[in-house]
C-alpha cells in the first residue's frame, strides 16, 4: 500500500471511532417511563433553557410558553420563545407518528422534515434549522435533539446544534407540563 494512504487511514481512523461512539435511541429501550409525545406535549407547558457556544459558554437564556392541541394522531405545538435580550420569537410545529413508528415534525423554520424516535424514557430526533441569530441573520444548522423523561410531567432536552459536522453549541431546556 502507498505510503499516502497509510497516512490517509491513520489521520481519519480516530474520527471513525468517534463517529462510532455516540448513544443510540435504542439503549433506553425497555427503560421507563415510556414516553408517549402526544400525551406529554398536550395542553400548556413552560421550558427554561440557556444556548451555550461551542466551548460551553453560555450565550443566551430565554424561557418558552408552549400550547399543545392534539386531534386524530396530528398534533399542532405552539412555541413563544422569550430571550434575556428583550427578542421574542415564535414557532408552530405540526407534528405525526408515521406507520414506521417515527415521529415526524414540520414547522416554518425547519427545512424539510424532523424525523425521531422513541425508546423507554428517550426521544431523539434530527433536523435542519433555519437559526435567527441576534442581529437577525438566518442560518441553516443541523439540530441532534434529545429529550429524557424525568416523570410524566417534566423532562430535560438537550440538543447539539453543528454544521458540516462541526459542533457550534448546545440547546439545554427544561420543561415542565401546566396542565393535565
Amino acid at each position: 500500500m502507498p505510503l499516502y494512504r497509510t497516512w490517509r487511514i491513520l489521520l481519519l481512523w480516530p474520527l471513525l471511532l468517534l463517529a462510532a461512539c455516540g448513544a443510540s435511541i435504542d439503549d433506553y429501550r425497555g427503560q421507563g417511563p415510556n414516553w408517549d409525545l402526544a400525551r406529554f406535549f398536550n395542553g400548556k407547558l413552560m421550558a427554561h433553557g440557556l444556548v451555550t457556544d461551542r466551548s460551553g459558554a453560555v450565550t443566551s437564556r430565554f424561557r418558552v410558553e408552549m400550547q399543545g392541541r392534539w386531534q386524530g394522531g396530528k398534533g399542532e405545538l405552539f412555541e413563544q420563545f422569550y430571550f434575556d435580550d428583550g427578542r421574542r420569537q415564535t414557532r408552530t410545529w405540526f407534528l405525526n407518528k408515521g406507520s414506521d413508528g417515527h415521529w415526524r415534525g414540520t414547522a416554518s423554520d425547519v427545512v424539510g422534515e424532523a424525523v425521531g424516535k422513541t425508546a423507554g424514557f428517550a426521544f431523539n430526533w434530527r433536523y435542519q434549522l433555519d437559526l435567527a441569530l441576534p442581529d437577525g441573520e438566518l442560518v441553516r444548522v443541523s439540530f441532534d435533539d434529545w429529550m429524557y423523561l424525568l416523570d410524566e410531567d417534566r423532562l430535560i432536552n438537550r440538543a447539539e446544534i453543528s454544521k458540516f459536522g462541526i459542533h457550534l453549541g448546545e440547546v439545554i431546556l427544561y420543561i415542565e407540563r401546566l396542565e393535565r
